[in-house]
């Protein structure tokens, strides 16, 4: 039997013989609860790289993440990539729900002002940070210098940005996002 699940390795991408994965282990999950009975030695077959998102450094001037769970694994992956290039220059913002007693990042669930203060955006407004970078206006919406991506479990993609389509393509932009103008050109769901 042929069990097909997708997850995104957390180890460095030169990595050779091995890979890392972050598998939140859920009671009701029959692929996390195999991968939880596995022992030292244990096989499992793989298949991949399935190549989502090529990143390449300074490939947009911002990028917005927005993860929930173990949504934040392919979002580590770009992030770890960014920090090891002392060349590329793409800011991130950053915020966690429950941060610990010495974060001084953004916290909470995300909101329509989260989103409007802290990621990039599709505004014509002179005080969005994110827009006050020497970048006209129309040309940072235009151009695309900014790209909003979102990996979480099903509820909270359709409160941000709505799911994929049925056949796994980017879909429809929804939710929080297209309340807020961003489009199919500026977002992209894992």
């Amino acid at each position: 039997m042929c069990i097909v699940f997708r997850y995104t390795p957390i180890s460095d991408p030169d990595s050779k013989g091995y890979f890392d994965l972050l598998i939140k282990v859920y009671p009701e999950g029959k692929m996390s609860q195999h991968f939880a009975s596995l022992k030292p030695g244990d096989v499992v077959d793989v298949k991949g790289p399935i190549e989502k998102l090529r990143y390449t450094p300074n490939m947009k001037k911002h990028i917005g993440m927005i993860a929930g769970g173990t949504g934040i694994t392919p979002m580590l992956q770009i992030i770890d990539a960014i920090l090891r290039n002392p060349d590329d220059n793409t800011q991130i913002f950053y915020t966690v729900d429950n941060p610990s007693k010495d974060w001084n990042g953004g916290s909470g669930y995300i909101t329509k002002d989260m989103v409007v203060k802290g990621l990039p955006g599709p505004s014509d407004d002179a005080s969005n940070p994110w827009i006050a970078t020497g970048i006209p206006f129309n040309s940072f919406v235009h151009s695309y210098h900014f790209l909003i991506q979102v990996c979480g479990p099903p509820g909270m993609m359709n409160h941000i940005s709505g799911g994929k389509a049925k056949d796994w393509s980017q879909g429809e932009v929804s939710g929080i996002l297209k309340e807020l103008g961003y489009t199919e050109q500026m977002v992209y769901k894992f």
